[in-house]
Parts: C-alpha cells; sequence; structure tokens
C-alpha cells in the first residue's frame, strides 16, 4: 500500500496536464496507462480487483491524497497572505522612502537655485557698495581739503586784519601826539614805519588814509589832524566790522563741516558694515550652495536605490504571486484528477474492472 501512494501522486501530475474532463472512464483510465507510473498503479489495481481486494483502499488513498493537497493549499495561502502583507508593508514604505527623497530633492534645488539667486545679488551689491565707499572717501578727502584751505584762508586774513587794526591804533597814536604838540620830528620813524605798513596792505580802504598822512607830513595842521582822526576811527570800525564777518563766515564754515563730516562718517560706517555684510552673506551663500549640492547627490543616491529596491521587491512580489497561482492552479487540476480517480472507482467500478479486463487481454 505504501507504494501505490507516491505513485498515485506522479500519476495525478500527469493526469493533470493530459486529461480533458469530458473524456469517458475508459478514455481517463486509457491516458493514465500510457504514463509508465500510470501503468504501474493500474497493475497494481488491476490485481487488487483480480485477488478480491477492496476498492475502498485505494479510495482511502485518494482522500488522503485530496486532503493533503487542501492542506497544502491552506498553508500555501496562509504564506501568501502573509506575505501580501509583508510586501504592502514593505512597498509602503519604499514608497514613502521614495516621496521623502523626491521632496528633499525639490526642497534642495530651490534652496541651491534661490541661495545662487541671492549669491549673484548680494556680487553685484558688494561691488557697488564697495564703489560707494570710494566715492564717500573721496568726497571725505576733498570737502576736508577745501574745509582746510577756508580755515587757512580765515587765519590769514584775520591776521592781516589784525595788523591793519594794530597799524590804524599806532597812526592814531602819532596823530593825538601830534595834536598834543609833539613834533614831528620826534614821531617820524613810528610815523614812516606805520605809513608803510598801511602801503603795503595795498587795500583801497587806506588810500584815502596814506594821501592824508602823506601831507600831515608836509604840514601839520588841527584840521588835518582831527579830519585824519575821523577817518581812522571809521577805516577801524570797518576792519572791525570786517574782522567779525570773517569769524561769522568761519564758524559758519566750520558749523557746516561738522554736520557734513559727521554725515560722511555715519553713511561710510554704515557703508563699511553693510560691505562686511554682504562679503559675510557670500561666504554662507557658497557654502550653503556646496551644502546642497552635495545633499541633492546624496538625496538622488537615495532616491535611485529606493526605486531600485522598489523595482527588486515590485519583481520578486510579481514572482511569488505568480508561483501561488501556478501551484494553486496545479493543486487544483489535481484534486480535479483525483475526484475524477474517485468517480471512476466508486461509481464506475464496473468500466475500471472492464477497462482492466481489456488492458489484460491487449497489454
Amino acid at each position: 500500500m505504501a507504494r501505490i501512494i507516491p505513485v498515485l501522486t506522479l500519476i495525478l501530475a500527469v493526469a493533470t496536464a493530459r486529461v480533458a474532463k469530458s473524456e469517458s472512464p475508459k478514455e481517463v483510465l486509457a491516458q493514465i496507462n500510457k504514463d509508465s507510473f500510470g501503468n504501474s498503479v493500474l497493475s497494481v489495481l488491476q490485481l487488487q480487483l483480480a485477488t478480491g481486494g477492496p476498492v475502498g483502499e485505494i479510495q482511502i488513498l485518494l482522500n488522503n491524497i485530496a486532503s493533503q493537497l487542501n492542506g497544502d493549499q491552506k498553508k500555501a495561502d496562509k504564506v501568501h497572505e502573509s506575505d501580501t502583507v509583508a510586501f504592502e508593508k514593505i512597498i509602503a514604505d519604499l514608497e514613502q522612502e521614495i516621496a521623502y527623497h523626491q521632496s528633499q530633492i525639490v526642497a534642495l534645488s530651490n534652496l541651491r537655485d534661490s541661495t545662487t539667486d541671492a549669491l549673484g545679488e548680494a556680487e553685484v551689491e558688494v561691488r557697488v557698495v564697495t564703489s560707494d565707499i570710494a566715492n564717500n572717501e573721496k568726497s571725505f578727502a576733498d570737502e576736508s581739503a577745501t574745509r582746510q584751505s577756508q580755515h587757512e584762508t580765515w587765519v590769514r586774513k584775520d591776521a592781516e586784519h589784525v595788523d591793519q587794526m594794530d597799524a590804524i591804533d599806532e597812526a592814531s597814536k602819532i596823530v593825538q601826539h601830534l595834536q598834543a604838540g609833539v613834533a614831528f620830528a620826534q614821531l617820524k620813524s613810528r610815523f614812516e614805519k606805520v605809513q608803510s605798513k598801511l602801503m603795503e596792505s595795498k587795500h583801497a580802504l587806506f588810500k584815502p588814509l596814506i594821501n592824508a598822512l602823506t601831507q600831515l607830513a608836509s604840514k601839520v595842521d588841527n584840521k588835518s589832524i582831527i579830519k585824519i582822526l575821523e577817518l581812522l576811527a571809521q577805516i577801524r570800525q570797518q576792519l572791525v566790522a570786517s574782522r567779525a564777518s570773517l569769524l561769522a563766515t568761519e564758524e559758519r564754515q566750520a558749523a557746516n563741516w561738522e554736520v557734513q563730516s559727521s554725515h560722511l562718517q555715519e553713511e561710510h560706517k554704515r557703508l563699511v558694515e553693510r560691505k562686511a555684510f554682504l562679503e559675510n552673506s557670500i561666504v554662507q551663500f557658497k557654502v550653503t550652495i556646496q551644502e546642497a549640492v552635495e545633499d541633492l547627490e546624496d538625496q538622488t543616491l537615495f532616491l535611485e536605490d529606493a526605486e531600485d529596491s522598489l523595482a527588486i521587491q515590485q519583481r520578486w512580489a510579481a514572482e511569488q504571486e505568480a508561483q501561488y497561482e501556478a501551484q494553486t492552479f496545479e493543486r487544483e487540476q489535481q484534486l480535479e484528477v483525483v475526484e475524477r480517480l474517485q468517480e471512476v472507482l466508486t461509481q464506475k467500478v464496473s468500466a475500471a474492472s472492464e477497462f482492466l479486463q481489456i488492458r489484460e487481454e491487449v497489454f
């Protein structure tokens, strides 16, 4: 009996591929008989029937085979279900990983592009700011030189006014001495010295005074002295007013320069700070771009790996599914053959017996 089980199993595989359901019991047995293993089984069946052995034992064997096929299918279904759940989880994880890498690639690409644009703008601006700093420094130097020239002019003119006023004061003293009766001869050297100073100034204001003093040197009279003293007083008053005007101009220019220089210095400080900020930003932009490019390369590799893994998993799943379907189909065919053999052996025993008798006569 143990010998019949494996033989029947092999016969089922042969019958699955060769037997059509529409064939008669004799045709079914004839198909099985054509195979060497089937021939061996049918020989055993023929012996079993010839010796009067019960057909029920063969039926039990077929029932066992059917039970084994059904058990194998249940196990295969359970494994398939488990594999399907695991596969779906792996696929979902890989698809999530792919989506993550894709989003990272988009974000990094945007970061690289926007930072590249910002870098270009910063490089243009830093050139403009550098030019602005140079212009600011030139303006400060030019305005400072102008202010220095203004101040030096004021110092020179103020000194001239002081000298002129000293000369006017000295002339007033000389004329007053003459008015007091001092001989001109005693004052001559002082007079000539003052006269020389007034003439050196070449100021139009002093021309009438120089003429009057020249006349006084030749002829001293009280009327001329009074006239000269009045003229000296007027000239000194004009010099004081002129000096005051020059001082006011100097103070106004100094105040203007104070404001202007402060503005230029503040602007220079702002420009220098802006340039430093831009230069630091440029360095950071370049670092960010480099890191984004490197991260893009990594994310691209990660994406390719994930896509390859997904393709491998999908191929594996397809192969497993095809194998599962093929094995299921094979078991279904085998079960169908078992049912047909059971039908032949139980419901149509006479046909089987008849075939076996014919087989003995023919084969």
